[in-house]
């Protein structure tokens, strides 16, 4: 059984591989082999959580040296990244201050292996293309940066260690 869109609470993702689900792992993994090796993070503005996933994501996966690489869109994107999360990603090394919001769009979906949701219905878009997940409900960033980048930090390490599993023999 195959499923195209599934929530995603933290930890779901290692718990499925480690239960010997391994249909995403494996899925995502063989789309990799075959070159298609975009993450598409998406949230409402396409300047908080998306970037801020999207952003964490790109460091774990190359320390890791895993074949992936996240993008962040939006699908209403503000015209800049608000300051708590400019300042947040430069404390991690990550400049964002030219960074322009871009929105989520069905060409974003080409070259993609799986594309994450923040909060927002994009199954429309996504329309059984690429494989999606939900990662909703998760904290506010701009109420309590900490709080919210630490929930995505722990859904985007849950990825990267079932992304890295997929790769191991």
């Amino acid at each position: 059984m195959q499923f195209s869109t599934i929530r995603i609470a933290a930890g779901v993702l290692t718990a499925f591989a480690l239960l010997g689900v391994p249909w995403l792992t494996q899925s995502v993994a063989a789309d990799s082999a075959r070159g298609a090796s975009k993450i598409v993070f998406v949230c409402e503005h396409g300047s908080v959580k998306s970037l801020i996933a999207a952003s964490y994501f790109n460091r774990s996966a190359e320390a890791r040296g895993l074949p992936y690489r996240a993008v962040a869109r939006g699908t209403a994107p503000e015209p800049a990244v608000p300051a708590p999360v400019q300042e947040g990603l430069r404390a991690i090394g990550v400049d964002v201050s030219a960074y322009v919001p871009k929105l989520f769009q069905a060409s974003d979906l080409e070259g993609a292996s799986l594309v994450i949701s923040f909060d927002q219905n994009i199954t429309a878009t996504v329309d059984d293309r690429v494989r999606q997940l939900k990662w909703d409900d998760l904290p506010a960033v701009l109420t309590d940066y900490a709080r919210g980048r630490d929930a995505i930090v722990t859904q985007v390490d849950s990825l990267i260690d079932v992304l890295a599993r997929g790769r191991s023999p």
